[in-house]
């Protein structure tokens, strides 16, 4: 499978509106470390995509047919893209935790097909297997373990750390190549909704061969001050996300 992080970014984006910080005049320099909210694609060995939440209007970066539509929760960083995405002319398959959904999307789906998924409920997709997952978060939320052809990733957003069950779920799948983790916030930050820097790699590095962290906000350090803190620490184990990145599972 192919792993493309069309947006990589926490709720607001990089650069913030009208934030001067340093991490949102970084990207305002460099456009590799401008991030949009969290959307990520998987590419089956078919060629076939299925989405995992839609931070952002997804059209100008995978404008083909989708298989299907996942959704770790509804906070509205991670389904704005739903709102435009509901007027395509092909009726799309859309799972989501029951929790906290937005009522536009469940009374007025358009050509979204709205379902309930639940966690350790696993649905086969094309070529996919995927598991849902239960994570730590103010709201309802899941993570999922997605499997192909022996290869398994798993998408651990938004949380904070991880529930017990989940993690010793996760540690029996012994041919987990990939963890994709919420790295919120910078090291040393203490957040109960989502993870830290070093806390999203003590999770990745138990868990699987390769980690790379995602959900970036701009309280986080910079683009280039963030890839060089963890080269140092964890060397090629683990990764940053940036928005773009292709990773082949």
């Amino acid at each position: 499978m192919l792993v493309y992080f069309i947006g990589t970014g926490g709720s607001e984006g990089i650069p913030a509106h009208l934030c001067t910080c340093s991490t949102c005049n970084e990207a305002r320099n460099f456009g590799f470390a401008q991030r949009k909210p969290s959307t990520l694609a998987v590419i089956t060995e078919n060629r076939k995509a299925i989405l995992f939440d839609v931070g952002t209007d997804i059209r100008g970066f995978l404008n083909v047919p989708l298989e299907a539509i996942f959704l770790t929760h509804w906070h509205h960083d991670h389904i704005y893209g739903l709102y435009k995405l509901r007027w395509m002319a092909r009726g799309t398959e859309l799972y989501a935790p029951g929790g906290h959904a937005d009522a536009l999307i469940l009374n007025d789906p358009k050509n979204l097909r709205p379902n309930v998924i639940k966690p350790w409920e696993t649905l086969e997709v094309d070529t996919l297997r995927v598991t849902a997952l239960k994570l730590n978060h103010e709201v309802e939320t899941l993570g999922y373990l997605i499997e192909e052809d022996g290869k398994s990733v798993a998408l651990l957003y938004d949380t904070k750390g991880l529930p017990e069950e989940t993690r010793d779920f996760l540690k029996r799948k012994a041919s987990l190549r990939l963890v994709i983790v919420d790295a919120t916030y910078p090291p040393g930050t203490d957040d109960p909704y989502h993870n830290s820097v070093d806390e999203a790699a003590r999770i990745g590095l138990s868990l699987a061969e390769r980690t790379v962290l995602s959900h970036i906000s701009h309280k986080n350090l910079p683009f280039l001050e963030l890839v060089e803190y963890v080269r140092k620490r964890w060397e090629n184990r683990v990764l940053v996300a940036y928005d773009g990145m292709l990773f082949y599972v």
